[in-house]
Parts: structure tokens; C-alpha cells; sequence
């Protein structure tokens, strides 16, 4: 009822295999070099993470309870916290791909072409840069990976089976609230497919995040629909609000073949319509073939819908603009393998390498751009720093100061995660786990008000790079500095006249 193929089954040649397996090879090069360079990637979250990981305590108003929680557990208690995030990483991508093995054995001819398919799309740009990130979102893909597999493709439908899939879904609503998405695909399932047994889903659910709000209260959740956290600076009408969400919502789901350094430049009016389009042509599909609602292709298709719909209405309704890779990773995962399967169901060879080399294509770039740049959000790189001279002698100086102002707080964050670390000319600004852009005046003014930090002794300034400001801060009469290696650490001397 739930294999891969559920009608005719029949063997891709082995003019698709060879250059899926080489294409596949090289996507998987990169992926491992990348992660030998750097680890997982960090965020500003990731120092929440890493307080909550060593029992400094933090404020979960926008952080998951369940990812510090885990890595707090033995055995990972017994590494350190470099170490375990290190270790939470490699465990999340070997688990993505036991699931997606699982997955391609439902196939009886084609399970190493599925394989190599939905592999290259684990390692995909997007894909590489959810899982690979030290955050929850790394834990929330496995476990909805999994999800998807159950609900999916998984034949059984005993009480086992539905206490197993209600365990985990109360459980993925304390990984990300974003879960909540199954309470609406989960009715609409259960008008579609009669089995009123998925009501037990829904209702263990809607239970978990009744627990998760009564433990916490101040959740970023209800906190966003009592408007009570900041909004954007560039608040815009509820039609104009719809336009960019829909159009972003396109150039993020075309991220699936092309780099989102590309897509982003698809103009906004194209953008909105094929957003439109997609939506529409998702809907007549899955409306025409309701009564075929057991094929996986339906199954994907359904969650890629509900999830993006979901997702869509929630922005509008507490009117943000977040719809990027990372929030949608969802609906792409899933769209990405309906994909695969319609084009191996129905033998589009050509086009399978096609998708296939895209794909590998702008991944191979995106990490050839990322080897050339000297600010890496970098595990391996935090924790260099870390065990460095230059760390002791940041230590050295500081006294009543709260604040740390760098040009590459990827180095320094998460060894003074306790302390404010801020970039001192911000391009972006970082509110309730999110990124605002700033224009040229605002990073002039914030790159300022930085400064008067120091000059009023409230904060360092710690550069590697910006040479031109060492010089600016050298000449002040006030400031004193001391150098260890490439890195200059300005601070207030009292004592100077």
C-alpha cells in the first residue's frame, strides 16, 4: 500500500545510475570537506545552546528546551561542549541517511537510484546548511524526517504504530513549535483518509503544547500572537506583506535546483505569480487525486502544502517577513522528494540528471564560496580560539565590562557566551532569533555608538581584520591597546590623561 512504486515497477538503466552515483560522489566530497574545515555552523542562538549545554541557564523565550536538554544527557555529559555539538552534528546527517535508506528500500528495482536521489537532496545547499548548523533546527529535520517515513511509507497501522507517531509528534513540538503545522494536516488527513485513529495524533499534540506553555509561558510563540516582541523596522501593509511573502515563498522553493544567491534576484511580480501558480496547481493535484490519497507522491505533496500555507498565514497574521531556507526546510524537503519519485515513476532520465547536476552544481559553488571567506560561523574555528593565546590575553583585560565589540564574534562568542558579544559595524541586527538588514546609515550609527562604548568604558573593542579603525582607535589619547598575534584588543585607560 505504501511502497515507493505502487504500480509498475521497472529498472532505471544504468546510463541514470553511473551518473547519479557520480554526481552524488561529488555533492558528498564537499559535504565532508566542508564539515572536516569547519564543524557545524554556529548562530547567534548557538550561545544560548552552548550556555544551556553547560548548565549556565538562559532564557528559552526563543530557544528549544529539547536541544540543550540532549546534549546535557549522557554520554554526551561526558564530552566537552565543543565536542558534543561536534558529535550532535555527524549523528544528525549518519541519521538522515539510515532514514532515507529505510525510504529507498521500498522500492524493489530502483533503491540505489532513490538513494542516490534523496541523498543528493540531504546534501543540497539548503539541506547541508540546516542540518550542519549547531541548532535545533539539525534535531527538528531528523525527527520530521522520521515523522515523514512514518506517516508516509510505513505500512503498519497497529496501536503500536499509533502510539509511536503520537509520542513523537507531542515530542516534536518541544524540538520547534513549527510542529504545530501537523494539528491542520492531520484534520485534513483525517477528512480525506476516514481513519479517525489520527485524532489521537492531533490530540497528543495540542496536550504537548498546552504542557509547553503552561512550563513556558513566555514562549516566543504566544509572545508573537500577543504582540509583544519587537517588529520589523519596515512594517508594510497586509497586501503588500502577502506580495513578499508569496514571492519569497517561490524563490525559496526554486532554491530546491538554483542558489539562493540567484533566486533572490528573480523580480518580485514574476516571483508573486509562479508563487500563486505553484500553489494553485498543488491544490487542483491534490483535490483531482484525492481518492489517491494512499500514493506517497500525495502523502509529500499534501505536508508541502499544508506546511507552506501554514507557515504563510502565520507571517501575515503577526505581520513578519521570514521566509527563507531555514523556515521552510519543510516544505522542501518534502517537495524535493515527490520530485525524485515522479521523475524515476515515470523514467525521465534525462531529466533526473538534470535535477541531479543543478543541484550538485550550485552546492559545489556555494561551498567554494564559503572556503574563501575569513568569517565563518564555525565550530572548529570558535573552538581554535578558544584554547588560544589570544583568548587569555582578552581575559587579561577585562574588568567590570559586560561587552565584547569585534569585527568576527564568530570566533568569540561562544568562549564569552555569558558576556554581550556584538559585530562592531552590523550589517544586520539580531532580534528574538532573527536577522534584520541595516542600511549604510544604520551600520554607520551602530559602528558609533560601538565606539562611544569603549570610549565610555562600558565595553573592548577586539578587531582581527578592520585595519584602517586600529588605526582611528590608536590615535585616541584614551585608548590603550595590546596585541596578540593578528588580533588587537582596544580597552579605556583610566590612568591616561
Amino acid at each position: 500500500m505504501c511502497e515507493i512504486e505502487p504500480n509498475v515497477e521497472k529498472k532505471l538503466s544504468k546510463s541514470t545510475l553511473y551518473p547519479l552515483l557520480l554526481l552524488f560522489s561529488a555533492i558528498l566530497t564537499g559535504a565532508v570537506l566542508d564539515f572536516w574545515k569547519y564543524g557545524s555552523y554556529i548562530t547567534p542562538d548557538t550561545i544560548g545552546y552552548f550556555n544551556m549545554i553547560q548548565g549556565k541557564g538562559t532564557d528559552l523565550t526563543t530557544l528549544s528546551p529539547f536541544y540543550g536538554f540532549i546534549l546535557s544527557l549522557f554520554p554526551f555529559s561526558l564530552l566537552s561542549a565543543f565536542d558534543r555539538i561536534m558529535v550532535s552534528g555527524i549523528l544528525m546527517f549518519l541519521l538522515a541517511f539510515y532514514l532515507i535508506f529505510k525510504i529507498s528500500n521500498k522500492s524493489e528495482q530502483n533503491k540505489t537510484n532513490y538513494l542516490l536521489a534523496f541523498g543528493i537532496t540531504i546534501l543540497s545547499w539548503w539541506s547541508f546548511r540546516v542540518l550542519g548548523r549547531a541548532h535545533a533546527d539539525s534535531h527538528f529535520y531528523i525527527m520530521l524526517l522520521l515523522w515523514v517515513y512514518l506517516f508516509v511509507w510505513k505500512e503498519e497501522r497497529s496501536k503500536r504504530y499509533f502510539i509511536l507517531i503520537s509520542c513523537l509528534s507531542a515530542l516534536m513540538v518541544w524540538v520547534k513549535l513549527n510542529t504545530l503545522f501537523l494539528i491542520p494536516l492531520l484534520t485534513l488527513w483525517v477528512l480525506i483518509s476516514k481513519e479517525k485513529k489520527w485524532t489521537y495524533v492531533i490530540g497528543a499534540i495540542i496536550i504537548s503544547w498546552l504542557s509547553y506553555r503552561w512550563m513556558l509561558p513566555d514562549n516566543i510563540l504566544d509572545l508573537h500572537l500577543s504582540n509583544q516582541v519587537l517588529l520589523q523596522p519596515d512594517q508594510v501593509s497586509p497586501a503588500v506583506l502577502l506580495y513578499e511573502n508569496i514571492s519569497s515563498f517561490f524563490q525559496v522553493s526554486i532554491g530546491i535546483l538554483f542558489s539562493d544567491l540567484v533566486t533572490q534576484y528573480i523580480p518580485l511580480p514574476i516571483a508573486f505569480s509562479f508563487g500563486c501558480l505553484s500553489i494553485f496547481l498543488q491544490s487542483f493535484y491534490l483535490t483531482k487525486f484525492r481518492k489517491s490519497f494512499e500514493n506517497p507522491i500525495f502523502k509529500l505533496l499534501l505536508i508541502s502544502l499544508i506546511y507552506s500555507l501554514f507557515f504563510i498565514s502565520f507571517q501575515q497574521y503577526i505581520g513578519y517577513k521570514e521566509i527563507n531556507f531555514r523556515t521552510l526546510f519543510p516544505h522542501l524537503l518534502v517537495l524535493s522528494f515527490a520530485f525524485w519519485m515522479y521523475l524515476i515513476q515515470n523514467h525521465k532520465r534525462n531529466t533526473i540528471v538534470i535535477f541531479a547536476f543543478f543541484i550538485t552544481a550550485h552546492t559545489s559553488v556555494g561551498h567554494y564560496m564559503i572556503w574563501q571567506r575569513n568569517d565563518v560561523s564555525s565550530l572548529f574555528l570558535a573552538e581554535k580560539f578558544d584554547r588560544s593565546s589570544e583568548k587569555k590575553s582578552i581575559e587579561a583585560i577585562l574588568g567590570l565590562q559586560r561587552q565584547i565589540i569585534t569585527d568576527a564574534p564568530e570566533k568569540i562568542m561562544l568562549s564569552f557566551s555569558t558576556m554581550d558579544v556584538f559585530q562592531i559595524a552590523p550589517k544586520n541586527r539580531f532580534v528574538e532569533g532573527k536577522n534584520y538588514p541595516l542600511n549604510k546609515s544604520e551600520t554607520k550609527a551602530e559602528l558609533q555608538k560601538n565606539i562611544a562604548s569603549l570610549l565610555n568604558g562600558s565595553a573592548i573593542i577586539v578587531l582581527f581584520h578592520t585595519d584602517s579603525l586600529k588605526k582611528e582607535l590608536s590615535n585616541s589619547p584614551q585608548v590603550s591597546s595590546v596585541t596578540e598575534n593578528d588580533m588587537v584588543t582596544f580597552y579605556l585607560d583610566k590612568s591616561a590623561k
